[in-house]
């Protein structure tokens, strides 16, 4: 039996994953900032939706984008908001640091050329 959440976003994505993609999921949440939403879960299903992808793929995508070889913006510390951007390709990656100066993910997306 599953362990109830009191985010009802986060309910909602593991509702329909097996308990192994649970703890997957569970593990990339962590590598997240909520943003400007009331939590990461929430965060995670609108850009998923948005995107087009299913929330266990969107998350792998995310967490498998390397920075190695990307170009950051700014070079180096952060704009005004806080946050920063990858791009490498197509693909591009939005970090913000969190309360302990770690970069956590805030969204993640792909250019259309």
């Amino acid at each position: 039996m599953r362990e109830e959440f009191s985010d009802p976003y986060l309910a909602e994505i593991l509702d329909e994953y097996n308990d192994t993609e649970v703890t997957e999921l569970l593990k990339y949440l962590d590598e997240w900032d909520a943003g400007t939403y009331s939590s990461v879960a929430q965060s995670i299903l609108d850009h998923a939706k948005r995107k087009g992808f299913t929330v266990l793929r969107y998350l792998r995508k995310a967490h498998n984008f390397s920075k190695k070889g990307s170009m950051r913006v700014p070079r180096s510390g952060y704009r005004q908001d806080g946050s920063a951007i990858y791009r490498k390709g197509t693909e591009f990656l939005i970090v913000r640091l969190d309360q302990y100066g770690l970069e956590k993910i805030v969204t993640y997306g792909i250019n259309e050329e």
